[in-house]
């Protein structure tokens, strides 16, 4: 039984189904888990959230001031309870944001989340005009796309994290055209860490608007469908990029790389993808980048056949895909949403490196790094495990190392050593 009750009433024991309010507004990266200690208790009694959610059947400890259950209008596999874009889900895993105190010392932090809410949802609304103009069987305006991208741009280069974090919100029903803005919104972001010309970026965020543009041709009860999918329901789902591409062939001003990037991006580098089955150099840098990000999005998303992965196991998981994505091309995409597989050479502001060994902390929130190299004397020492906190100044991630720079002469078998050692509880 989910019960809603006020943050003041949360007692240890209690298993939280999910928090109210924006999640900005919360102190933890994660929505299920049990309050095991007094922290957590007053974190949470501490934060600015409007309410949570109880899972009694889950709960150690129930509460007789609990207000009536939320009504749910769309059950699916993953139940939300808040409101369109206050989901308190945090999938992208870029640095955590601050604790609200620390926010209000932030000039202009909160104005920006506010106007990447605002933005978000003037793009949805637009891309869900593009879709419905598509279904009517007129042409696609693509240059009403143009000022959308540019803003979103903007933004992007005033905050990173305020609207990418945002994209991740995504009801059942809007997903397909969220995505799209997500997919925008990562593919600018990646253009820019490659440091491509400020025309292409622009060009690269309408690609990310319409690259999926071609679902229109496929039935909602198909797009939404909780088990696996008939063959002619994979032939419908895999005529999306040809069906895109008529459109976009048919509308004026379409840039080049959305027309690719429409086409091609559920390519794969060994040639098993489609429409085209296309390999290696035939495949081009914009559909390489559109695949990373489509894909990226789609399993850091809840789906009505999944729940979302966390970001540095998503990106764990598209590394083993071998012949799926350029890898050297998706390192340099996690680099650019600071995000460090599991495995992961990394440098900590302290002068140790250290192994990514996945997350940690209480709520799962905190980057869990096992230092094993001590950059000042050269030397290694006794492995040991780090939780670094995502907003910590010291000891912080640097960033990704290179074992070729440190001269590790079998890495592969140092790393497979580290990460098995026995370290001290």
């Amino acid at each position: 039984m989910l019960v809603r009750i006020k943050p003041e009433d949360v007692e240890i024991g209690m298993f939280i189904h999910a928090f109210e309010g924006s999640w900005f507004d919360h102190p933890f990266w994660t929505k299920h888990f049990c309050v095991e200690t007094a922290e957590q208790l007053l974190r949470i009694r501490g934060s600015a959230i409007d309410g949570l959610v109880i899972d009694q059947s889950r709960s150690r400890v129930t509460t007789s001031e609990a207000v009536s259950p939320p009504q749910f209008t769309r059950p699916t596999a993953v139940e939300e309870v808040a409101p369109p874009f206050r989901r308190a889900q945090v999938a992208f895993g870029l640095p955590s944001t601050p604790p609200r105190d620390e926010l209000r010392r932030k000039p202009g932090y909160n104005s920006e989340c506010r106007r990447a809410r605002r933005l978000i949802d003037k793009s949805r609304d637009a891309v869900i005009d593009m879709f419905d103009t598509a279904r009517l069987g007129r042409a696609v305006e693509a240059r009403r796309m143009v000022p959308l991208a540019r803003s979103i741009g903007d933004s992007i280069e005033r905050d990173t994290k305020a609207l990418v974090n945002l994209v991740r919100l995504k009801e059942k029903d809007e997903y397909t055209y969220v995505h799209s803005v997500a997919v925008c919104a990562l593919m600018m972001n990646f253009g820019r860490h490659l440091g491509l010309d400020e025309p292409v970026v622009q060009d690269l965020g309408v690609a990310g608007l319409l690259h999926d543009l071609g679902k229109v041709a496929i039935a909602d009860d198909i797009l939404n469908k909780n088990g696996s999918l008939s063959e002619g329901e994979l032939h419908s789902v895999r005529g999306h990029p040809l069906a895109g591409h008529a459109l976009l062939e048919n509308s004026q001003g379409v840039p080049e790389a959305a027309l690719e990037v429409c086409l091609r991006h559920h390519e794969k580098l060994d040639g098993g993808g489609y429409p085209g089955g296309l390999r290696r150099e035939a495949l081009s840098l914009f559909a390489r980048m559109g695949a990373i990000c489509d894909v990226y999005d789609a399993v850091t998303s809840n789906r009505p056949y999944k729940a979302a992965w966390a970001p540095c196991e998503a990106l764990t998981e598209m590394q083993g895909w071998t012949g799926h994505f350029d890898v050297p091309l998706l390192d340099r995409f996690a680099d650019s949403l600071g995000i460090f597989p599991i495995g992961t050479l990394v440098r900590l502001s302290s002068g140790e490196l250290g192994i990514v060994m996945g997350s940690g902390g209480e709520a799962w929130e905190d980057v869990m790094v096992r230092v094993f190299f001590d950059c000042e004397t050269l030397a290694e020492c006794d492995p040991f495990d780090r939780a670094v906190a995502p907003s910590a100044e010291n000891p912080r991630i640097v960033g990704r190392d290179s074992p070729t720079f440190w001269r590790f002469p079998d890495w592969d078998m140092m790393r497979w050593r580290v990460m098995a050692a026995e370290v001290a509880a």
